[in-house]
């Protein structure tokens, strides 16, 4: 009995110099903490109205907001600055883009439990299979915003941005992808054709568009024309064209019978970021339903957040151009990445455009 009880008090002993020892061990792990501040790269005006502002004061960080007005910019500061930002906000088309280039982190999904909000068909997409570096965040259509006070006629196609009646009172996005997508689908192509008998033909009949527009210009500035009535038609994403329509009851927007681009908006986070647990926590936070549905709301772009549906308006749920049925959908795609010649062409007609 006496043997049993000393085997007893050995063990307990040991216990004890093991849980000391394993607390030792914790006690001098490191701790992931918040960071003073976060620098973020986002369009100008593409959060919820008081979006980071909430953050900050639930968070206790500081967020200092950079804006881009093109990607290409964008694709640009990052390489110069390669530390200076956090989370970045892009396009589906330039995320593998920055994924060949390194220039994004892995993202540690320990940090973002949130993701399970996504819908599942968000997941997983070509561009970044398993979701490794990007985080969707909204996705819509690109189509044309007429203003009715002006074009009377009833607006189905993507010739009206061709039509000379308008001429000068026509704006085009400054993105070279949009911009070629537009002629590709006018002429019955797929917006990812490498057939390069196809992109001449585009590029043909962009360059008898030029002049009657007023310029290749990014999505606020054309949001801010048609809301003043400067513009009588343009290429535009949905969320601007509504955003115009909220001013100006003429606005309209119209994903064409030829079909249309589709898009998803990606949270990233660079490569080389100094705030990478803190990013995450944003982009964990940005995905809480209430947050997405509160910039869905306000941005009038469909989430793929789908825990956010119960919170997000009714009337932009129940709306086609926001949220098109099925068969709008087939007819429209996904940017895919090009070849490596397709994009040597995109480029030198982009070039041509611009000048």
């Amino acid at each position: 009995m006496r043997d049993k009880l000393k085997e007893m008090a050995i063990g307990c002993i040991c216990l004890i110099i093991l849980v000391s020892f394993s607390g030792c061990i914790d006690s001098n792990e490191p701790q992931e903490q918040l960071s003073e501040e976060l620098n973020i790269f986002n369009w100008e005006d593409y959060f919820g109205e008081t979006i980071l502002e909430d953050f900050e004061e639930q968070f206790g960080v500081k967020v200092n907001l950079y804006t881009f007005e093109d990607e290409d910019y964008m694709i640009s500061s990052l390489e110069t600055n390669p530390e200076m930002y956090d989370v970045v906000i892009t396009s589906d088309s330039i995320v593998s883009e920055l994924i060949q280039t390194k220039s994004l982190a892995a993202l540690n999904k320990d940090n973002i439990p949130n993701l399970e909000n996504i819908n599942p068909e968000f997941l997983n997409p070509l561009y970044d299979p398993g979701n490794k570096y990007s985080i969707p965040y909204l996705w819509g259509t690109t189509g044309i915003a007429i203003n009715a006070s002006v074009v009377t006629e009833d607006v189905t196609s993507w010739s009206i941005l061709w039509d000379s009646n308008y001429s000068g009172n026509i704006s085009m996005l400054n993105s070279k992808y949009e911009v070629m997508a537009v002629a590709l689908k006018y002429l019955d192509y797929s917006i990812n054709s490498n057939n390069l008998s196809q992109i001449a033909e585009a590029e043909e009949l962009l360059l008898k568009q030029k002049p009657h527009l007023e310029g290749y210009e990014d999505p606020v500035t054309i949001k801010d024309k048609l809301a003043s009535g400067e513009l009588s038609v343009a290429h535009v994403y949905v969320g601007e064209a509504y955003m115009a329509a909220d001013e100006n009851e003429n606005i309209s927007y119209i994903i064409p019978d030829e079909g249309a681009p589709l898009w998803i908006d990606t949270l990233v986070i660079p490569v080389d970021s100094p705030h990478k647990y803190t990013a995450e926590v944003f982009i964990n936070y940005i995905l809480e339903p209430e947050i997405s549905a509160s910039i869905t709301n306000y941005q009038w772009c469909a989430s793929p957040n789908q825990a956010a549906e119960e919170y997000i308006d009714d009337e932009i749920l129940g709306d086609s151009g926001i949220y098109p049925p099925q068969d709008v959908l087939d007819k429209c795609e996904y940017f895919m990445e090009l070849g490596g010649q397709t994009e040597s062409e995109f480029n030198r007609i982009w070039s041509i455009l611009q000048s």
